[in-house]
C-alpha cells in the first residue's frame, strides 16, 4: 500500500509530523522528491557524518555554469526521511525528473530560442493562485504565513497528511490541465518510479513529495501509464556529477522559490527542536540571552512579558499560537523599548541565524579541493573556511580587527592564499586598509566572510590547475592576455605579486610594456604609475624581484612629466576634478628614495603647469600649492603667483578655482602665512556684491574641505581688530552691528 506525505520543503512541522507518522508507519520502502540521478549520492555515506544545513550539489560536468543546490537542513523533511531510512536499513529512491534531464532541456530551450507558451488565462482566482485564495479566506496577506499557521505551527493534528491531500486534490481538481511542461514532465517521472517500486512487491510504501505533487499520485490508475512512458521517451540527456557541500542558514534564507529557502531558518529550527507548548518561550530566553551578551538590558521577567504579549496578540488575531510576526512586535515592545536596531540584532541572530554545516573532508573529490584543505592547515585557516558570517582574520578581544604579520612564515602563507583565491573569484577574504593605504608595510588586516558558493567556483577553478597556486596562475596569465589598459593591467600585477605567484607577474609585466609602448593617453599613465611604485615599495616586503617594474617606471615617469602641462589645458570643472585628483596621488607616490631626478622632472612638470595660462585655474592653483610646499617656491614667490592669479583683471570664478586648487584639503597655508591670507583677504573685500554672490558656492566648498578648529582660527582672523574683512554692506540680510563677521561666518560655513 502507497502512503502519502504531502510536506513542506524545509517546513519544520512537516518534518516533526513526518518523523512521527513513518515511526507509526514503519514502511519498507521510502520515496523522496529528489531528483533521481542525486541518488548514487547517498551511496557509501553516513547522513550521521555530516552535520545540516548542507546542500547537494548537481552539476554539469562540462559547462559548470550550470549547477543546481539541493539543501537540506535540520528541519527539512526530505533530510529527516533520509535519515530514517538509513537508520532503518531500508530502500530510500530518489524519485524526481532526474537533473541531468532537466539540464538537458535547459540547454535545449536555449539553442531553440524557445519563447515559453502562454499559459491559459483563468478567470477565477481560484485557478490562478489556489493557494493564495486559501489564504485570503484564512484571513492570511500570503500563502507563506497561512501555511505555517495551518500546518507548520499546528502539531496537534495527526490527520494532517490526509487533510493535505484532499485539499490539493481539490484545488487542482481544474488546474491539472494548466501547470508547465516541466511541472508535468516531473509528475509523470515519479509516477512512474512508483509503479515500478510496487512491482517490486514492497507492502508499505512512503512516498515524501511536495504537497502540490500528492494529487498526481494519490491514484495511480487515474492516470495512463502508456501515456507517462510517452511523455517521457526520448528526453535529452547530459552527464552530470554531484558532491555535498556545507550550507549555510544566512544562504538559505537569501534563495527564493518553492523548495529553494526560507525566511526564517532559526526560527524554524526552533519550531522544530523545541517541545509543541514551549517554543515560545525557549525563544523569548534566547533573545535574553543574547542581549544580555551584547550588554543591554533583558531578565527573566522581560522573557515572561514577551511570551505573554505574543500570546495575547495571537489571540487578538484569532490565530491558534503566535508566530513569527507575533514574536518580533512582542521582543520589540519588552526587549527593545521599540528600538528597530536591537530587533535587527534578534532577527539575525535568532530568525536568520548564522549555522553553517559540515561535510568530512572526504567528501572532497577534486584535486584542487584536497590542495585548498593542505594549504589551510599549512597556513592555520582551517577554523575559518565554511564558517559563516563575517570574521576578521586573528582577531582578539583586545584587537578586534585581528592583523597578520608578514615576516610571520604562517602569516605569509595566509596572505598568499588569500590573495591567490581572489584572483580565482574567490574573495573569501578581503584586505583592508591597514597603515592609512601605505602597502610597505608588514601589517595586513582581512575580513573574511564564507559563502557556499566558493565550492561551486572551486570546482570552476579546477579546470586551470590542480592546486590553487597553479590555478591562480594560470587564470592570471590568461586575464593578462585579456586586458588592453594600464590601470588593470598593473593592479593585476600587484595582486600577482602579493600572491606569490611565480610565473603570471613576468607575463603581466611583459604585457605591461607592451601595452604601454602603444598608449598614448597620459591619464592611463598616471592612473597606472601609482600601482607601480607601490610595487616596487611592497617587493622588498614580499622578498620579490622588481627590477623590471622599475624599469617601466623610468620610461613612464618622463612621459607624464612631458605630457601633464597640456593635458590640463582645454578641460571643463568635472575633468579638472579628476586630474586633480590624478596630480595629488603622483604627488605622494613620486618621491622615491635616491630618485632625485625623477622629483626634477615632477617638479618641472608641475610648474610649467602653474606657468600655463590656458590651463584649467584648478590645476594652475593645486600646482603652484605644490611647489610651495616642496620649497621649490619662496613665500614670496607665492605670494606673487597668488597675486596674479586674484588680481582685477582675471575672472571672479577663475580665481575661485584657483583658491579652490590652492587651498584643496588643508586651510593651514593660510593660517601660518599672513602674506597670503592678507592677499586672499584684499581680493574678497574688492568684490562687489554681484561678484561675490558668483564666487560663494566654489569658495564655500573650498572652505568646507577644512577642519572645523581651522574655520574657527580663520574666522578669529578675519573678525580681529583692524581687519577691514570682505567687504561693508549688508547683502543676504547680514545684520548691521557686525557685518564683517556675519559675512565671514557665510563663506566659512559656521553661520
Amino acid at each position: 500500500m502507497t502512503h502519502l506525505f504531502g510536506i513542506r520543503h524545509h517546513g519544520p512541522g512537516s518534518a516533526k509530523r513526518l518523523v512521527s507518522a513513518l515511526r507509526h508507519l514503519q514502511p519498507d520502502c521510502l520515496l523522496i522528491e529528489v531528483p533521481s540521478d542525486a541518488e548514487a549520492a547517498l551511496s557509501g555515506l553516513l547522513l550521521s557524518d555530516m552535520t545540516p544545513p548542507v546542500a547537494l550539489l548537481l552539476y554539469n560536468a562540462i559547462d559548470l555554469s550550470q549547477a543546481s543546490w539541493l539543501p537540506f537542513a535540520s528541519f527539512s523533511p526530505e533530510w529527516q526521511a533520509m535519515v530514517y531510512g538509513h537508520a532503518q536499513q531500508i530502500p530510500v529512491v530518489f524519485m524526481d525528473l532526474p537533473m541531468a534531464v532537466q539540464f538537458a532541456l535547459d540547454e535545449k530551450d536555449k539553442e531553440n530560442l524557445l519563447i515559453p507558451q502562454a499559459q491559459p488565462e483563468s478567470n477565477t482566482e481560484l485557478l490562478r493562485d489556489p493557494m493564495g485564495y486559501m489564504a485570503q479566506l484564512a484571513g492570511y496577506p500570503d500563502t507563506e504565513r497561512w501555511w505555517d499557521a495551518a500546518f507548520e505551527q499546528n502539531l496537534e493534528a495527526d490527520s494532517v497528511f490526509d487533510l493535505i491531500t484532499e485539499m490539493m486534490i481539490a484545488l487542482r481538481e481544474k488546474k491539472m490541465d494548466l501547470e508547465t511542461p516541466e511541472t508535468l514532465l516531473r509528475e509523470a517521472f515519479m509516477r512512474q518510479t512508483l509503479r515500478k517500486i510496487k512491482k517490486k512487491g514492497f507492502q508499505r510504501i512512503a512516498v515524501v513529495c511536495g504537497a502540490w505533487h500528492t494529487p498526481a499520485l494519490h491514484n495511480l490508475k487515474a492516470f495512463d501509464a502508456k501515456k507517462d512512458a510517452a511523455l517521457l521517451r526520448g528526453l535529452p540527456k547530459m552527464k552530470i556529477k554531484h558532491t555535498w557541500i556545507p550550507w549555510t542558514y544566512e544562504r538559505l534564507a537569501l534563495q527564493s522559490g518553492y523548495g529553494a529557502g526560507v525566511i526564517s531558518p532559526a526560527w524554524y529550527e526552533q519550531l522544530f527542536h523545541s517541545p509543541a507548548g514551549e517554543v515560545v518561550g525557549h525563544w523569548m530566553v534566547q533573545v535574553a540571552r543574547l542581549l544580555r551578551a551584547e550588554g543591554l538590558e533583558a531578565s527573566a521577567a522581560h522573557a515572561t512579558e514577551a511570551v505573554r504579549l505574543a500570546g495575547s496578540l495571537a489571540a487578538l488575531r484569532e490565530r491558534p499560537l503566535p508566530g513569527l510576526e507575533e514574536l518580533e512586535e512582542a521582543a520589540l515592545a519588552v526587549f527593545c523599548g521599540g528600538s528597530a536596531l536591537p530587533l535587527e540584532l534578534i532577527r539575525k541572530k535568532l530568525v536568520i541565524g548564522d549555522k553553517a554545516g559540515h561535510v568530512p573532508d572526504k567528501f572532497s573529490s577534486s584535486p584542487l579541493q584536497r590542495d585548498l584543505d593542505e594549504r589551510l592547515k599549512a597556513a592555520r585557516l582551517q577554523k575559518y573556511w565554511g564558517t559563516a558570517g563575517t570574521q576578521w582574520l586573528k582577531a582578539t578581544s583586545a584587537n578586534p580587527q585581528g592583523g597578520i604579520d608578514l615576516r610571520e612564515a604562517a602569516d605569509l602563507l595566509k596572505s598568499q592564499l588569500l590573495y591567490q583565491l581572489n584572483l580565482l573569484d574567490i574573495p573569501w577574504g578581503v584586505p583592508a586598509d591597514a597603515s592609512g593605504g601605505n602597502l610597505g608595510t608588514f601589517r595586513e588586516l582581512w575580513k573574511l566572510h564564507w559563502q557556499p558558493e566558493f565550492l561551486i567556483r572551486l570546482i570552476e577553478a579546477a579546470m586551470w590547475g590542480n592546486s590553487i597556486e597553479e590555478a591562480a596562475d594560470a587564470r592570471t596569465q590568461r586575464r593578462a592576455a585579456d586586458l588592453d589598459r594600464l590601470p588593470e593591467l598593473s593592479d593585476l600585477t600587484l595582486l600577482a605579486l602579493k600572491a606569490g605567484l611565480g610565473i603570471a607577474p613576468g607575463v603581466l609585466i611583459r604585457r605591461l610594456s607592451v601595452v604601454a609602448a602603444i598608449d598614448r593617453d597620459v591619464f592611463h599613465l598616471m592612473d597606472c604609475l601609482p600601482t607601480l611604485i607601490n610595487i616596487t615599495r611592497y617587493g622588498d616586503v614580499r622578498k620579490t624581484d622588481a627590477t623590471a617594474i622599475s624599469a617601466l617606471i623610468e620610461e613612464f615617469i618622463p612621459r607624464i612629466c612631458i605630457a601633464l602641462p597640456g593635458a590640463c589645458t582645454g578641460i571643463d570643472e568635472a575633468a579638472a576634478q579628476e586630474v586633480l585628483k590624478r596630480i595629488f596621488t603622483l604627488q605622494r607616490a613620486i618621491h622615491l628614495p635616491g630618485k632625485a631626478a625623477y622629483n626634477t622632472l615632477w617638479e618641472t612638470a608641475l610648474l610649467k603647469t602653474t606657468e600655463q595660462t590656458s590651463a584649467h585655474p584648478l590645476l594652475r592653483g593645486a600646482c603652484a600649492r605644490m611647489l610651495f610646499e616642496e620649497k621649490i617656491e619662496t613665500p614670496e614667490q607665492t605670494g606673487k603667483r597668488m597675486y596674479f592669479a586674484l588680481s582685477k583683471g582675471q575672472a571672479t570664478l577663475t580665481a575661485a578655482w584657483w583658491i579652490e586648487g590652492f587651498l584643496h584639503g588643508s586651510g593651514l597655508l593660510l593660517i601660518h602665512q599672513p602674506a597670503l591670507w592678507s592677499i586672499l583677504d584684499q581680493w574678497l573685500s574688492s568684490l562687489d556684491d554681484l561678484a561675490f554672490t558668483e564666487a560663494l558656492p566654489m569658495l564655500r566648498r573650498t572652505f568646507s574641505g577644512f577642519s572645523k578648529a581651522e574655520r574657527r582660527k580663520m574666522l578669529s582672523m578675519a573678525s580681529g581688530p583692524g581687519n577691514d574683512v570682505f567687504f561693508s554692506g549688508e547683502p543676504f540680510g547680514i545684520g548691521p552691528l557686525n557685518p564683517e563677521e556675519d559675512a565671514a561666518r557665510l563663506l566659512l560655513g559656521l553661520s
